[in-house]
């Protein structure tokens, strides 16, 4: 018997084994892909010329530019040039595909049912690929190695770039040259001509057998991504960089591949911009952190709006911590308002006349980098984001050397058109580029205003964000929105659905149980359609189970469901897990069937009532949330009333309201069935009035009761107490410690219920 034959029987045997055992133990779910065989996405890069290639983002590169920033409106603004990151391309490459190669693993089976029974066990991630591809697969070659392929190549430029794989894979210089060993040409065809990212796992038959074939990791060709409008010619560009290198009016050290490191130019004055420019030149990358640090570039980050926007800025710090970039802390010093005087006296006509000029400069530190992380849900959006940038912008029009980033939805929204309004901005990037905010900032060090708004593949960061609470995290699962509510903006400014690999979101979990976080929030824009994008689909109450089963994981919640895809496997999924909280967040926007119709919702109120019966049934205690829009164009007193009906009905722990308000570029806002604003308020108060009702009755229902609690915050106000949380999501102060209590789980005796917070003292007393 031949070792293929051989290998063969015995991967079978084993197999058949473990489907038919009732213990899958051996094979934990979803455990991370070991660094041997993972490539990570931003392991590494080849820059330095025009055949920039990069595994899905590359991180900051060598940069030979450094230009000024504009001091003031008008034609140095202008003269920037304006890069546009877009998938469009320009004519003769406008046809050609990004994709460079796709990074595989194999297993191969003798049979058609075995590898369909397998598929649906890494499917619903019971089982690991990698773990299965070692003890089953029938392949010779990849079996020893964890099905790890290596790369298909998909280009002809990919030959000139295999330098950026690394080298712990130990491939050869043509990844194609074996792959005829592995998947003949027929099955190589049928995974270049399906459409796939990283995670899915696509099942094929050859002569060989049955082959599943997990899509690990792809690799793009930066050119394909973008092209460039230039304002500026190169002979001008040159003339300005020269201009710097000979360190006119610099003041920092400035480091570039035609310097050495080290090497210092100092000037009179500090011109805008440099400071950035400076530090992001090549030798950047052959500093550690703590020597960037000492550049002293600092950044402050505003965020307004939802989870989403919270998980986005701190990995866009994630980023800038990676580079030495640091945070601008607000402590007492800095918020001295002590100023600075300088006097300077000048003669004038021979002196028979002094003027005399005092200059007042507060000593306040300001960043270097402002980044505004914006939400475009609410009215009025873009005017908060002018309003706000209005300081910062005059900061840079008098001179200082201040970066400009407006991020988030706005961001998308607008694309270069803030540019227009606000013309010292010098990035504008939509949420997609959270993690590509490194590259995105080398073209602003180079001189350039960036717009960053094309739709874009998110792919996995290697940087790890940067966490604004040691206790409770988010983690994206789901990124993008499918669905097309006539009054919502989001899909436009947060793009198509694309659902995380399991084992990746895995990995994140237990990290963060690693680091000592009690608590982790899974999050997506609609966090039940996480799967359906994947090849072949998953199921959000599978991803649940296994994310719950993280050993040390104490709490698990997700935002945000939708009723039309929130199945009641996710109810049953949350009632059979332990560590999932009692928590579901539901918007169901109207309680009127006409309305939720005109709304493009896509679900009807009897729907959401069956959701919420099974929540009650299964979990009677649990706290239930909501979303409401009231005041929708054409909606009558009559749909108002089956809101509140529907309100009474379910008697919601809380409740986000809203009056409608149009929104640009969705259908709702050009209809003419529009609301008076009178009327639209009259429906708000209403509502809200039943609002503070029932969140008043439903924690009143906790008085007297023990309640466990877990501690994330001091109170702000009481400086003697702490914040926690219960399961429900339900605030509550008691008298302790919060160095001591930090983290931890508490059970606290209730004998205080406001409308959105209870209060008590800690017990001994088991959880009621």
């Amino acid at each position: 018997m031949g070792r293929q034959q051989s290998l063969a029987v015995s991967a079978t045997a084993a197999l058949l084994f473990l489907l038919s055992s009732s213990s899958t133990q051996a094979f934990q779910p979803a455990p991370s892909l070991s660094s041997h065989h993972h490539h990570h996405p931003l392991a590494s890069t080849v820059a330095g010329n025009e055949e920039t290639v990069q595994v899905v983002t590359s991180p900051i590169t060598g940069s030979e530019t450094n230009i000024k920033y504009p001091t003031q409106r008008g034609s140095e603004v202008d003269s920037r040039k304006i890069i546009n990151y877009n998938t469009k391309n320009d004519d003769e490459n406008n046809n050609a595909s990004p994709l460079l190669a796709l990074r595989l693993s194999h297993i191969l089976f003798a049979s058609k049912e075995l590898a369909t029974q397998t598929l649906d066990k890494l499917t619903a991630a019971e089982w690991n690929f990698e773990q299965m591809a070692t003890s089953v697969s029938n392949c010779a070659e990849t079996r020893e190695e964890g099905g790890s392929v290596g790369w298909l190549n998909l280009s002809e430029n990919f030959n000139d770039t295999t330098n950026i794989i690394s080298n712990d894979d130990n491939e050869e210089k043509n990844p194609n040259e074996h792959l005829d060993l592995i998947l003949p040409p027929s099955a190589r065809q049928y995974i270049i001509d399906t459409p796939s990212k990283p995670g899915d796992i696509l099942m094929m038959e050859s002569n060989r057998g049955v082959h599943l074939v997990q899509v690990v990791d792809v690799m793009v060709d930066v050119r394909k991504l973008s092209y460039i409008k230039a304002r500026n010619t190169k002979k001008k560009k040159k003339k300005k960089q020269q201009q710097l290198m000979e360190g006119e009016g610099t003041g920092v050290k400035v480091y570039s591949n035609d310097m050495e490191l080290g090497e210092q130019k100092v000037g009179g004055t500090s011109r805008q911009g440099t400071k950035l420019a400076g530090i992001m030149g090549g030798a950047l990358l052959e500093q550690s952190e703590e020597e960037v640090a000492k550049l002293g570039l600092t950044y402050k980050i505003e965020t307004m709006g939802c989870q989403m926007n919270s998980a986005d800025s701190e990995r866009i710090e994630g980023q800038l911590m990676s580079l030495g970039i640091r945070p601008l802390i607000d402590d007492e010093r800095n918020n001295s308002d002590e100023e600075e005087v300088t006097t300077t006296t000048t003669e004038n006509n021979g002196g028979l006349f002094q003027e005399t000029k005092t200059i007042r400069k507060s000593k306040k530190k300001k960043p270097d980098i402002i980044i505004l992380n914006t939400c475009s849900i609410r009215d009025h959006a873009e005017q908060k984001v002018y309003s706000y940038l209005g300081p910062h912008a005059k900061r840079k029009r008098d001179g200082e050397d201040v970066t400009i980033v407006v991020a988030g939805c706005v961001a998308q929204q607008e694309g270069q058109s803030l540019l227009r309004r606000v013309p010292e901005i010098d990035l504008v990037m939509g949420p997609q580029y959270a993690n590509r905010i490194g590259d995105l900032l080398e073209d602003v060090a180079n001189g350039n205003q960036v717009v960053a708004t094309e739709a874009s593949h998110i792919m996995e960061d290697s940087t790890k964000p940067r966490r604004q609470s040691s206790v409770c995290a988010w983690v994206n699962v789901i990124y993008g929105c499918n669905e097309r509510c006539t009054y919502c903006i989001v899909p436009t400014t947060r793009g198509v659905e694309q659902s995380r690999p399991v084992e990746s979101i895995v990995d994140e979990v237990s990290e963060l149980v690693n680091q000592g976080f009690k608590e982790v929030t899974l999050l997506g824009q609609n966090i039940d359609a996480y799967g359906r994008d994947m090849i072949p689909k998953r199921k959000f109450s599978d991803l649940l189970k296994i994310v719950g089963s993280v050993p040390g994981l104490e709490r698990l919640r997700f935002v945000t469901s939708h009723p039309r895809y929130m199945s009641l496997g996710v109810v049953d999924a949350v009632a059979d897990t332990p560590t999932a909280c009692e928590y579901f967040h539901i918007p169901f926007q109207s309680g009127s069937n006409s309305v939720l119709k005109a709304m493009g919702r896509g679900h009807t109120r009897e729907k959401f009532l069956h959701i919420v019966d099974r929540v009650r049934q299964r979990l009677p205690d649990a706290a239930i949330t909501a979303d409401v829009i009231v005041g929708f164009p054409g909606e009558t007193e009559q749909d108002f009333l089956d809101t509140l009906d529907i309100m009474e009905k379910v008697k919601f722990d809380t409740v986000n309201t809203a009056a409608y308000s149009p929104r640009p570029n969705t259908p709702a806002a050009d209809w003419d069935n529009q609301l008076s604003e009178e009327v639209k308020q009259d429906r708000l108060h209403r509502i809200n009035e039943l609002v503070l009702q029932h969140a008043t009755e439903r924690r009143a229902r906790m008085m007297d009761r023990v309640v466990e609690v877990l501690v994330e915050e001091r109170n702000v106000k009481v400086p003697t107490q702490v914040m926690g949380r219960t399961t429900h999501g339900y605030i509550v102060y008691f008298d302790g410690d919060i160095d001591e209590l930090r983290g931890e789980l508490v059970n606290v005796k209730i004998d205080r219920c406001e409308k959105f917070y209870l209060a008590g003292k800690r017990t001994d007393e088991p959880v009621q």
